[in-house]
């Protein structure tokens, strides 16, 4: 072994020694390797589809001083923007060749990956600049208002620039949609089949219902998706009192006085669906149950009260439905059941604090007229008793004689409510009330809706926010107030008042970044 170690280092040595003496006469006169620098672009940008034009001149230099270059402008649709699925292909499309890019944007909404490519003709050095282009409609972005048109519906969208589209079933249809309006709802991951081209399209849609029908449109241009006569896979649409439409996690929702329905998708991981539905739900596969107007979606799930048998239930993540027992978690058997309630929902709210979503049901005696009671539930898939407590409404309350109510959802434990035209709120914890006297919002309008509004899913913060709405009506116009809320009451001046024809009754905010999984991040209450 050693003998083989010396004869290693011999042969070494011999190639040290010999190169020490070789003459080496080549020529060692290094240059520099150009590089190319691009300025002039930004990192994002935002245009409206079909209306904008994307302009870009950026300069294009080089080191060594070369100016013959070879330029190319690709885009592609970003998978999981919250319009796509995953399995769209990254199919990279020439928009242009030139240096100015002047690209008239007449695609689809959603979030793109914009390159531009420059080659250098002399040595073939390439390199490249990526971008992220967000494509917009006019209907991608704003506050859309539900109105009630005098036994007729109708949509405004008020957007983030401030304009105005009005009446936008007029303008599609000609007329309003027929009946008073029930409810506004957002599904921001929706999928359904086209049927012209029998592919799968993926986009947001709003959602509204009538007392008689149902309308799905897509919010990229507003076209009508489904209705109530075509919304079913058996073709054949069945008679009942439609309630809502909504994100149901994993799958669409739709609850009317005949059950609750579901359709499974979830195309951000690649499960796609007609976004059509079948038979409603049933407890134990047997047992049909008729919901009351009213119900709340938390914690994945949707939860209301089953009018047939005065029982709280709850359709989960997958459209399953499940009822609960009247024992609590260690088997006891708790004061106040979920089951065999007799009284009157008249309204159900959430409120999530302390990543806790605690129900507050406000019940009417089924006796005594003008009694109320609320009903507090912990909002989970625990299928024991979720009912916590239950407090008797004060005789002399103002809550006794309410019309309209809402609840503080993300920083205050307190209804809001509207008697005799008045606002008040209502502690929850410590039972107390006291009358709002939000600043600037007139006085002798009818008051027609109260909602808590928020959006937290936006990277920029400064989209983000938290409001208290309150909305009037007078002379066949609406105010919407919009306020930041301090201690659950409205604060400072309104940051906002919205105008138009008609009475509102709902009220929706929807932003281009949502995506199928932002449902946690808008209310999903109706």
């Amino acid at each position: 072994m050693k003998k083989k170690i010396y004869n290693i280092l011999s042969v070494c040595l011999f190639a040290l020694l010999v190169s020490a003496c070789y003459d080496d006469e080549g020529n060692y006169d290094y240059h520099e390797i150009s590089t190319i620098n691009t300025e002039g672009l930004e990192k994002s940008y935002t245009k409206t589809s079909f209306q904008d034009v994307l302009h870009l001149e950026p300069t294009v230099t080089a080191t060594g001083g070369e100016s013959d270059f070879e330029y190319l402008w690709t885009l592609n649709l970003t998978k999981g923007s919250g319009t796509t699925s995953n399995k769209i292909e990254i199919i990279l499309d020439t928009i242009g060749t030139d240096r100015v890019l002047d690209f008239p944007v007449n695609i689809k909404q959603g979030f793109y990956d914009l390159t531009f490519r420059v080659t250098n003709k002399s040595n073939k050095l390439e390199t490249y600049q990526v971008m992220s282009l967000s494509v917009v409609t006019k209907f991608s972005e704003g506050f859309y208002l539900l109105k009630d048109m005098g036994n007729s519906t109708d949509v405004d969208l008020h957007a983030s620039d401030n304009s105005l589209v009005d009446n936008i079933f007029l303008k599609m249809d000609g007329e309003h949609m027929p009946d008073a309006p029930v409810s506004l709802g957002l599904d921001p991951g929706y999928c359904f089949v086209d049927e012209t081209t029998a592919e799968y399209v993926i986009t947001k849609a709003l959602t509204v219902c009538t007392e008689k029908d149902v309308r799905i449109s897509n919010i990229e241009d507003m076209s009508t998706i489904y209705t109530h006569s075509n919304m079913f896979l058996g073709g054949e649409a069945p008679e009942e009192k439609p309630y809502y439409v909504w994100r149901n996690a994993y799958g669409v929702g739709y609850i009317s006085d005949k059950g609750a329905y579901f359709s499974t998708q979830a195309s951000l991981w690649d499960l796609l669906g007609t976004g059509k539905f079948g038979f409603p739900a049933m407890v134990n596969d047997d047992e049909e149950t008729k919901p009351n107007r009213n119900g709340v979606f938390a914690s994945a799930c949707f939860y209301y009260l089953d009018e047939l048998k005065g029982r709280f239930l709850f359709l989960d993540f997958n459209g399953s439905l499940h009822t609960y027992s009247d024992l609590d978690e260690n088997g006891e058997e708790k004061p106040n059941k979920p089951n065999g309630i007799t009284h009157h929902l008249k309204f159900f709210g959430k409120n999530y604090m302390s990543e806790k979503s605690t129900g507050y049901a406000l019940f009417e005696d089924e006796n005594i007229a003008g009694k109320h009671y609320i009903y507090q539930l912990v909002l989970g898939m625990d299928p024991s008793n979720p009912i916590e407590k239950v407090t008797e409404v004060a005789t002399s309350s103002k809550l006794n004689g309410a019309n309209l109510f809402a609840v503080n959802e993300l920083t205050a434990k307190v209804m809001y409510f509207v008697n005799d035209n008045q606002l008040y709120m209502y502690d929850l914890v410590q039972n107390t009330e006291e009358l709002l006297r939000p600043t600037d919002m007139a006085t002798g309008e009818e008051i027609t809706y109260i909602s808590n509004r928020y959006w937290s899913g936006s990277d920029n913060a400064d989209k983000n926010f938290d409001y208290l709405v309150f909305a009037t009506h007078k002379d066949g116009k609406y105010k919407v107030y919009l306020y930041e809320i301090l201690g659950g009451k409205p604060y400072g001046k309104p940051v906002r008042v919205l105008e138009g024809e008609g009475k509102v009754v709902k009220m929706h905010y929807v932003d281009p970044s949502m995506s199928m999984v932002s449902y946690s991040y808008f209310p999903s209450s109706f």
